[in-house]
């Protein structure tokens, strides 16, 4: 059907980050923006499978509003050894959605919109896709996502 949204579950990606050794930026008038190191992590599914390489960022921007402002800046290493970037902007809070939904069951509202670029002939088809990722946080320092392919 026309405009129908149809996606397709690519990978699970459970990824560290340095919560201690953060940089805070500082409230630049939009919010406080503070960097965490992105530190390692896995990639596993269907699509993809791999690791995390410990460098990388969520340049993150708390808002006034209590909505988190994600800027996640990483590199997956492939079981094969090819290397895809991948950047993604996400919200993330804690409140009711309104008129839209209700609040998610976990009562945390974290979503992602992953891009991805790679030279690596065998994953050059995540160049042309848009993606989605429902997030979660497992403990303190680790961050999950279900990443889905937009098709």
């Amino acid at each position: 059907m026309k405009g129908e949204l149809r996606t397709e579950w690519l990978f699970d990606l459970h990824a560290t980050v340095d919560a201690v050794n953060a940089y805070q930026v500082g409230d630049f008038g939009g919010g406080m923006r503070t960097i965490y190191p992105v530190t390692g992590g896995t990639v596993d599914g269907p699509r993809l499978r791999g690791k995390v390489m410990p460098f990388g960022a969520d340049f993150m921007v708390a808002r006034a509003d209590k909505v988190s402002v994600l800027d996640v800046r990483a590199v997956i290493r492939t079981e094969d050894g090819a290397d895809i970037y991948a950047f993604y902007p996400g919200l993330l809070h804690q409140d009711s959605l309104g008129p839209l939904a209700e609040t998610p069951a976990d009562g945390m509202y974290f979503r992602t919109t992953p891009r991805f670029e790679t030279g690596a002939e065998q994953y050059r088809w995540l160049n042309r896709i848009l993606a989605v990722g429902v997030g979660w946080i497992d403990q303190p320092g680790t961050v999950s996502y279900k990443v889905y392919g937009v098709l």
